[in-house]
């Protein structure tokens, strides 16, 4: 039997027998590596049987104990190299060893098999635009934190006017329609907006004319939703004197009547909100950080009801709103966004409407006339939304308890209990942005203090989480549940792999046949997760910038 079977045994090598680090080596680059790495080689070898794990070599023990890997070849039977870890070494005299090993069968048949799709559990991605990865990751990502705050829509108080609903008119009022439609809805009364100073002295002299039975409403509204044609007029009235006589009064009103058939208005359009160039502070490398839940923008009305909109649902991940009112008690003010769940705004006139977020209530005024009718209008639009909806939960809860369909308490903690066991996220998928179940009573507040608009918070984790998690990003990838072919090249230095618990990486391909056991090795590998090195000298080098 000729003896020609080579064996190297090499330094160095950073592999590890858990393979949760390899190398996508061909055979002849794992060769040349371990030759590069060698401590002491030999080709004048009997058939090495590998399947026996251990070998007699005619190095020294102390060449041996300086090796921790090792590749032999049987040349008269098969070019095939294999490669092994080196485990534990035997002494038997002073120029023989015994050498105790395990086959990598990773290194030693990557050439010999093909990656076919599977379901992979985790990768590297291979295109990371912002938004094109949003799949739930389960990771703790803490407490948000706003980065930036700043106002859409504001209304100056000082540019409001007060409304006035009146079923009468001066005489000389000029082209007054026959019905009156606001918003398209018909209204039995006109809307004329004054100056606080005009809207008193009309209220006096209505009422000095014993009309203050005709003036039905006033409230307050922004002057943007109060278009029309000036007017002025005298009215000839009385007043009343402190002595309890009347005497001839003319007040000089001017008003602006608000025309027939008057719809809604655009307040504001095409706001643009780029996105969070850093959270709080960090910047990320991986791109599945600026969408949600890490990286996320809060509307609120200032009154309690905000609504979160992501980033990645808009087009060019550029959040774009609009905000249209119509004239009524209270005003209805309305803030949408625009291509928003990637929808462009051909397909229908208001694609954001169902996502936007509902303004304050604009006050309403009281004045000396039906004390109880004023009251009642302040309270029927200021109402609270909240206390509407507990009366349902409280009534629907009583209704049942009285049908005998158990304790509502208990069937509460089982359905919570239920639902728990498949939650493993601190957030909840919606279709729509989730709303703030509040009240809609602080108008008059937010009104007093000139913040009747709506502000916009730029929201991220805390730099602290966002670090780890890019971190952990960097070096595991991300988790996308997909059925493909693994991403294992596409990085830098290294590309992180993990398919599912049952799932087949490959089949051998025509280079040769992969024995069983050594591709079911090859198969845990891959479900058990593994980092695939490109090159050796960075093998354990996190530090890389490993991009694209």
């Amino acid at each position: 039997m000729n003896k020609d079977s080579n064996i190297v045994i090499c330094r160095n090598i950073k592999l590890d027998r858990e393979h949760k680090n390899v190398l996508d080596y061909t055979e002849q680059e794992m060769v040349e590596l371990c030759y590069q790495n060698a401590v002491a080689q030999e080709n004048n070898y009997s058939f090495i049987k590998h399947g026996v794990n251990e070998i007699e070599v005619n190095f020294t023990y102390q060449q041996c104990l300086q090796s921790n890997y090792m590749a032999f070849q049987n040349k008269d039977y098969s070019n095939k190299w294999f490669f092994a870890f080196i485990d534990d070494l035997e002494y038997r005299n002073d120029g023989t060893t015994r050498i105790k090993y395990t086959i990598d069968n990773f290194a030693t048949w990557f050439d010999y098999w093909n990656p076919s799709s599977c379901l992979v559990l985790r990768e590297h991605v291979n295109s990371d635009d912002i938004g094109e990865h949003t799949y739930p990751e389960n990771l703790e990502h803490g407490p948000y934190i706003a980065n930036y705050y700043d106002e859409l829509g504001g209304f100056d108080v000082e540019q409001c006017k007060v409304i006035v609903g009146t079923t009468w008119l001066p005489s000389n009022t000029p082209g007054l329609p026959n019905t009156q439609y606001y918003g398209g809805v018909f209204s039995g009364v006109y809307y004329m907006a004054m100056s606080y100073q005009n809207a008193k002295d009309f209220i006096l002299a209505v009422d000095g004319l014993g009309r203050g039975d005709a003036i039905v409403t006033v409230f307050m509204a922004p002057n943007i939703l109060c278009p029309g044609v000036e007017h002025s007029a005298t009215i000839h009235s009385k007043k009343n004197n402190d002595d309890g006589t009347t005497s001839a009064q003319d007040y000089s009103i001017t008003w602006t009547l608000i025309p027939n058939n008057y719809g809604g208005v655009m307040i504001l359009s095409d706001y643009n909100i780029p996105i969070n160039n850093a959270l709080n502070g960090y910047i990320p490398k991986n791109n599945k950080l600026y969408c949600f839940p890490y990286n996320y923008l809060l509307v609120t009305n200032q009154v309690g009801a905000n609504a979160e909109y992501h980033y990645e649902d808009f087009i060019d991940n550029l959040p774009v709103f609009n905000i249209i009112g119509t004239l009524s008690p209270g005003c209805s003010i309305k803030l949408y966004p625009e291509n928003y769940k990637k929808i462009a705004d051909s397909i229908s006139n208001h694609p954001g409407f169902n996502d936007g977020l509902v303004g304050a209530k604009f006050p309403t005024c009281s004045w000396a006339n039906d004390s109880f009718t004023n009251w009642e209008t302040q309270q029927s639009v200021n109402i609270k939304i909240a206390q509407i909806e507990s009366a349902f939960k409280i009534g629907g809860m009583i209704m049942n308890s009285q049908a005998g369909e158990g304790n509502p308490a208990s069937s509460y903690v089982g359905l919570f209990e239920q639902q728990a066991q498949h939650v493993s996220e601190r957030y909840q998928h919606a279709l729509v942005p989730p709303q703030a179940s509040g009240s809609l009573n602080g108008g008059d507040v937010t009104f007093a203090r000139n913040e009747q608009n709506f502000g916009y918070y730029k929201m991220s984790i805390k730099q602290e989480y966002a670090r780890k998690i890019d971190e952990y990003f960097n070096k595991f990838g991300y988790q996308v549940n997909e059925i493909k072919i693994p991403n294992q090249t596409g990085r830098t230095y290294w590309n992180f792999v993990q398919i599912g618990s049952y799932e087949e990486i490959g089949y051998s391909n025509n280079l040769g046949s992969v024995p069983a056991l050594a591709m079911e090795n090859i198969n845990n590998i891959y479900r058990n997760g593994v980092t695939i090195w490109h090159n050796h000298d960075n093998l354990g080098n996190y530090n890389l910038d490993n991009s694209l």
